[in-house]
């Protein structure tokens, strides 16, 4: 069967600010209920959990969530429904950040700009707090519409064949793998947010079809924002003096970014305004790495 063609250059007049003005402060709730839930008896831990989380504190940029959001709302859902599955999403990312900073792992003292969990309850502590945040998360997806199929990918997603193995991966070998060990490299930061747009696919009750289709598109946006990420820091390592190593990792990234957007296309469920809204969604993420990606387009700046 061929589909019909839906031109993403062509905008329909979604307003952008307006579907980020509904979800964010849906997702800072979210969050929020999530620090309350940590029993008082805890102490300490309720504030830093906060401030992990960025409901005190800096706040974190929250893509991968409104992702989840958007999924749902293009495919006609509304936003509450999608709101568990949206804020174990970034659990899950704030859990793994959490894992990162330890010394361990990439010995980090700070996040956003604050100490990093180790260093306010150490270690142990830190490792607690990133499981606590974890079981939060598979308890929101357990009561989620079909939480036992959502459950069962979040498993996949941060195990050893997702996050896990990934950063596994990139502890041994540097990121500087090849073949099976590369595309498992690449799980590390692919694989949440491929399970975000999953997820909001799911419980917005898309057929099978669109939610394996909406996971690739996840995979590759993943990636591309990855790949993005890496031109900065070659960048800023020509700027040091020091060789980028002949890579091109933009041209790769805005290669993904435009295969991830050609996939909206093949999902049924989703008409002109929201292959739109995952458009816009997808370009601020990829195009503002570093900063706060929802914002609206700089002047002079065209998306990739």
């Amino acid at each position: 069967m061929t589909l019909p063609a839906r031109s993403l250059r062509s905008p329909v007049g979604i307003d952008f600010a307006a579907f980020v003005g509904r979800a964010r402060p849906r997702v800072d709730r979210g969050l929020a209920d999530a620090v309350e839930a940590v029993p008082a008896a805890l102490g300490t831990v309720r504030p830093v959990v906060g401030r992990t989380l960025g409901v005190r504190g800096r706040a974190g940029r929250r893509w991968r969530p409104m992702l989840t959001l958007a999924v749902a709302e293009a495919l006609g859902a509304d936003l509450e429904v999608a709101l568990d599955a949206a804020t174990a999403v970034e659990l899950t990312h704030t859990a793994s950040l959490i894992l990162d900073d330890l010394p361990c792992m990439d010995d980090s003292g700070e996040r956003r700009g604050e100490p990093a969990a180790h260093v306010l309850l150490g270690q142990s502590g830190a490792i607690l707090l990133s499981i606590g945040l974890l079981a939060r998360a598979a308890e929101l997806l357990g009561r989620s519409r079909d939480g036992a199929e959502l459950s069962e990918e979040w498993g996949r997603t941060f195990g050893f064949g997702g996050m896990a193995g990934g950063q596994a991966v990139d502890v041994a070998l540097g990121g500087d793998s090849r073949g099976a060990m590369r595309r498992l490299y690449r799980k590390k930061t692919t694989a949440l947010v491929a399970f975000a747009a999953d997820a909001g696919a799911r419980v917005a009750g898309a057929h099978q079809e669109d939610c394996e289709r909406l996971y690739a598109f996840g995979d590759d946006l993943g990636w591309a924002y990855q790949l993005v990420d890496d031109a900065h820091d070659l960048e800023e390592d020509a700027a040091l003096g020091r060789a980028p190593g002949g890579r091109a990792p933009l041209r790769q990234g805005r290669r993904l970014l435009q295969r991830g957007l050609g996939r909206l296309d093949e999902v049924l469920g989703i008409d002109e305004r929201g292959v739109e809204l995952l458009s816009t969604l997808s370009r601020e993420v990829v195009r503002v790495p570093g900063e706060f990606p929802l914002r609206p387009r700089r002047r002079g700046v065209q998306p990739c």
